[in-house]
């Protein structure tokens, strides 16, 4: 803020200076404005916006479809295959249904087996049993998940966890295929 300061032996106050980003006026003969002047830097900061601006459209051919460019890679413009659209929609089960709370967290002690590396490992059941997770394994599990507990878990929780939020998955095999993508997804074998 620009404050004015009275001059030695009381003359008047001097004239606030202009900031620097504000134009500067000249006064000519009985007090007109003359004319402006800018600094040269807001001078640059215009030409440089105009000149971005303008080339905001680009230069592309008549007819042609801006996103099939060479510059869009191939995974962005091509069509969901049905397998990622299964992965995304377990991704949405499995925070929406609140798997994520016991199966996708970092906090210790663990309620049920994390997502992250879970598919293509040995797990051994409560029964005895070593079987290796995969799609069919999770399929099983998720629409029978007290006969396959998976020790070092309490066998309960997972039944308990789906009674609490209501889901019946058995009911539901297409988010049963959905959750079984997602988690195949989120622990690739290895």
């Amino acid at each position: 803020m620009c404050t004015s300061r009275a001059g030695a032996g009381g003359e008047p106050a001097a004239r606030p200076t202009t900031p620097a980003w504000r134009p500067k006026t000249g006064t000519g003969p009985r007090g007109r404005v003359a004319h402006r002047t800018y600094p040269a830097a807001v001078v640059l900061m215009i030409a440089l916006c105009a000149t971005a601006l303008a080339s905001c459209g680009g230069t592309r051919a008549a007819g042609r479809n801006p996103t099939t460019s060479e510059s869009v890679p191939a995974y962005v413009t091509a069509p969901e295959t049905r397998q990622q659209h299964l992965v995304a929609e377990g991704a949405r089960l499995a925070v929406a249904d609140g798997c994520a709370a016991c199966h996708l967290s970092s906090s210790s002690p663990r309620l049920g087996p994390n997502f992250y590396g879970f598919a293509g490992h040995r797990v051994t059941l409560t029964n005895g049993a070593v079987v290796v997770v995969d799609e069919a394994f999770i399929r099983r599990a998720l629409t029978h998940p007290g006969a396959y507990a998976i020790s070092g878990y309490d066998p309960r929780a997972m039944p308990a966890a789906l009674r609490r939020l209501g889901v019946e998955l058995p009911a539901h095999p297409r988010d049963v295929a959905a959750l079984a993508a997602f988690v195949e997804q989120v622990g690739p074998e290895s």
